[in-house]
């Protein structure tokens, strides 16, 4: 953490002119060579721009780049609003190496900048000289504010970028976020044969394994005849993981083919949707736990098993798997292991995939409806 005084932080690295840049990091990468070993060998699939909005998230952040080129090489280039900072922007290099044989060494490159208070809309500009220019760019939005509500600074972040990854747990006005964030997807994203965008958001990405349960689940062998009957499906979800929940609920709702009648909100704890599906209006609650985990907790499906009332329940067991258990009839549950999601892994693997995903697409499309609804 920087000092009253404004002293650069630890996880900077070597302070460093902003002019001077590549030299150092030029410099630092020959003193990584060891004699008689084959010569460093720097490893960037991308350019990895990572935006902080506090000096603390900064810091939490810089502790995860390490696993983050590992499981996707990059230059990263963290940007740090600081409003404690002196004036201007400040620059510090770590140069990171690792064996990948008998005797090579493979070195990734991190350089971060500190933008002090009224300096943060200078970033961009400090940002273009030093992105490798024959590589992809890739823009982490790791600050808790959906983007379309991050102004111009975002838009000159991400004019060179070809995706843009945010995470939309814990966002503070979650039916605001949802509504902006829908339709600014299609507004940022572009699709010319030479210019293309993508943007993902890495809580979707966490609904993987949920998706897949929920699908497996409604299996007309499964399911019993459930489907076609559904009454109600509630959710739970631990403080947070509104927007998990809710997007998931929008997956299930285009997957069935349900169309959204109207929704309304209940003290920031629940909302309530009334959808129409082919057998009639079915709702569709959201319920906040007061406390727990920020995820996803319990899904319960009502409707008709076997001909009779009854509900299927999926449950999040401990964060490390997930089950299927049948309301009104015997047999043992079914589950799934749930992968742990550090958000250095869904980062690295998110790096490697900048193709569009049209299932989000429409999931989002009908989670702006959603959102209109609530917002009245």
């Amino acid at each position: 953490m920087t000092s009253a005084t404004g002293a650069m932080p630890a996880f900077m690295g070597m302070p460093v002119g902003l002019g001077n840049i590549e030299r150092e990091l030029d410099y630092q990468l020959k003193i990584e060579q060891v004699k008689d070993m084959a010569p460093v060998q720097r490893v960037r699939m991308s350019n990895l721009l990572i935006y902080c909005g506090s000096l603390s998230l900064a810091e939490a952040v810089a502790e995860q780049v390490p696993d983050v080129v590992m499981v996707h090489p990059a230059r990263v280039i963290l940007l740090v609003a600081d409003s404690g900072a002196p004036p201007g922007i400040t620059a510090g290099i770590n140069v990171r190496c690792r064996l990948i044989g008998k005797d090579l060494q493979a070195c990734s490159e991190q350089v971060t900048l500190r933008a002090g208070e009224g300096m943060v809309e200078r970033l961009p500009f400090a940002v273009r000289a030093l992105l490798i220019g024959d590589l992809p760019t890739n823009l982490w939005w790791a600050t808790p504010q959906p983007p379309p509500m991050a102004g111009p600074l975002l838009y000159e972040l991400a004019e060179n970028a070809q995706q843009i990854m945010y995470d939309s747990i814990g966002w503070p006005q979650p039916a605001l976020g949802v509504a902006a964030t829908a339709s600014w997807l299609e507004s940022i994203e572009r699709t010319e044969a030479l210019h293309w965008r993508v943007a993902s958001n890495l809580n979707w990405r966490r609904l993987k394994y949920w998706r897949r349960m929920v699908a497996q689940a409604l299996d007309p062998g499964t399911a019993h005849g459930l489907t076609e009957s559904v009454t109600e499906i509630q959710l739970e979800h631990g403080p947070h993981a509104v927007v998990q929940a809710w997007e998931l609920a929008s997956w299930l709702t285009t997957r069935l083919g349900w169309k959204v009648q109207a929704g309304k909100s209940h003290d920031n704890v629940e909302m309530i949707w009334r959808i129409l599906g082919p057998k009639g209006e079915t709702r569709v609650r959201i319920r906040r736990l007061d406390k727990g985990p920020p995820e996803i907790r319990r899904m319960r499906i009502a409707g008709t098993l076997d001909g009779k009332p009854g509900a299927m329940n999926i449950v999040n067991e401990d964060s490390v798997r997930l089950s299927i258990q049948l309301e009104g009839l015997e047999g043992a549950p079914r589950t799934m292991a749930l992968p742990v999601h550090r958000a250095t892994e869904l980062v690295g693997r998110q790096l490697s995939d900048r193709e569009r995903d049209p299932v989000f697409h429409e999931s989002m499309a009908v989670a702006r409806v959603m959102a209109k609804s609530v917002l009245g």
